[in-house]
């Protein structure tokens, strides 16, 4: 699914977005830095040691059609009424659900669509995978801003989540900032070579060539399918924010 830094930079697109409702537009602008932590924070599994459905709230493969927001809220219906909530814990709950929005968008349209058929062994399509998803991280990178950390710094989580405990949620944003700080370099590729078994020097070999992706990425997985997660992901998100925060 998209990485950390893919969520970040569609919110930072989203903030400034004049499809946005008032409502939604006035909150998430004055709780930017819970808006993004949220957008981010399924993936904190990898520092609270849970399972994957017990942060993303659906399985791999899929066993329903039904959206892993609305499992969520059916399974902790105390998140369903922003007005209910203190603005910083709406504003993270908007972005949480963004992120699950997003990431079975990428299942849908990028992974299950080009990746499910056998054309090479599990193993090399999951290696292909990973660089892509890192090719893209390194394009969402560049257009993150000097203040995304500053804002993360602000997020500051008091029982956001019922189901994840707040030092887990704040361990992983530090995490986030310290790759954001000046002159820091983020640790996908190291992350996903070793998740994988192989080194970061094979990722980065085929990253650094430019045939070589075309040749072995892009001739799978067209540019324009990726285009389209893109405007469809930012299409949707607004849409789902929007329903949430205007209730």
């Amino acid at each position: 699914m998209p990485t950390p830094f893919t969520h970040l930079a569609l919110a930072e697109e989203v903030l400034q977005s004049d499809g946005l409702s008032p409502t939604a537009s006035s909150l998430l602008l004055r709780q930017r830095g819970p808006f993004l932590l949220g957008n981010t924070a399924p993936d904190v599994q990898t520092v609270s040691g849970q399972s994957r459905i017990e942060s993303h709230f659906y399985t791999l493969p899929r066993t329903t059609d039904r959206p892993a927001h609305e499992t969520l809220f059916a399974a902790h219906p105390a998140l369903t009424r922003p007005t209910g909530l203190p603005p910083m814990r709406a504003a993270f709950v908007a972005g949480y659900i963004t992120h699950l929005l997003l990431d079975e968008l990428w299942l849908d349209d990028i992974f299950l669509r080009y990746f499910a058929e056998d054309w090479a062994s599990r193993r090399q399509r999951a290696f292909i995978h990973n660089v892509l998803r890192t090719w893209v991280d390194r394009q969402d990178q560049q257009r993150l801003n000097g203040t995304v950390a500053a804002a993360l710094h602000k997020a500051n989580p008091q029982g956001w989540l019922p189901f994840v405990d707040d030092e887990s949620l704040r361990a992983w944003r530090d995490w986030l900032i310290e790759q954001l700080g000046p002159d820091q370099n983020t640790q996908t590729t190291k992350v996903f070579a070793q998740r994988m078994g192989v080194s970061a020097t094979e990722m980065e070999t085929l990253l650094a060539s430019t045939d070589e992706m075309e040749m072995q990425v892009f001739c799978r997985v067209p540019r324009v399918a990726l285009q389209s997660f893109h405007d469809a992901g930012y299409a949707r998100s607004i849409a789902l924010i929007n329903w949430y925060l205007d209730q």
